[in-house]
């Protein structure tokens, strides 16, 4: 084949090259997962819901080391290829017992899906309520992947679950002291100290607004 020719040819090669990103946008539940590191495994997070706490790469672990327990979310088709540009609005966050509760959008993951598929959740969630006891799964599109639970805790100073951090959270905070309450031992090291006074205060006045 002359050079002229070659050069001609490229495009189509381009044109008719079999895709490596899915053109579906119904993710095959067989195939797609949601996985944290294990270091993250059984680590507990704040989140509040104005947002304003913990990132995911700042969760504690049950020996209260400072842990990553991002989550990473990969969509995958029916034939095993990643779905790209799935809207994060229609992925989120849920317990198993409901003790997670989410502001509007608020445990949605921080974009849509890449060309891997692949999303994440790292920015903290706009969230109240408390989840020791339960596991986290994944939501897709109204259905949970039950394939990926994950042993993430979820701690907030919204101990009512309102979406609004006001004086009732702290009456409830406060009969915990003496009595230890796994859902304000917010660094997960199994004692209410001055550590999470301290960080319930800052949380004051925090809402979904």
């Amino acid at each position: 084949m002359s050079p002229k020719l070659a050069l001609l040819a490229l495009p189509l090669i381009a044109l008719i090259a079999p895709t490596t990103v899915s053109t579906a946008s119904t993710p095959d539940f067989g195939y797609s997962f949601a996985v944290i590191d294990s270091a993250a495994v059984g680590a507990g997070l704040t989140v509040a819901p104005d947002g304003s706490w913990a990132p995911f790469t700042e969760a504690y672990s049950p020996t209260g080391a400072l842990v990553d327990a991002t989550i990473t979310l990969t969509l995958l088709d029916n034939d095993e290829l990643p779905i790209e540009n799935y809207p994060a609005a229609d992925i989120w966050l849920e317990t198993t017992l409901g003790g997670l509760v989410s502001c509007f959008g608020g445990s949605s993951p921080d974009s849509d899906t890449d060309e891997n598929g692949q999303t994440r959740w790292v920015e903290p969630l706009h969230a109240g309520g408390c989840s020791v006891g339960e596991t986290t799964v994944v939501f897709v599109a109204g259905s949970p992947l039950d394939s990926s639970p994950i042993e993430l805790i979820f701690r907030s100073f919204d101990f009512n679950a309102d979406l609004d951090v006001n004086l009732s959270d702290i009456v409830i905070f406060t009969q915990s002291i003496g009595l230890y309450h796994p859902c304000a031992d917010y660094n997960n090291d199994g004692t209410i100290s001055l550590v999470d006074i301290v960080r319930l205060t800052q949380g004051l006045g925090g809402n979904c607004n």
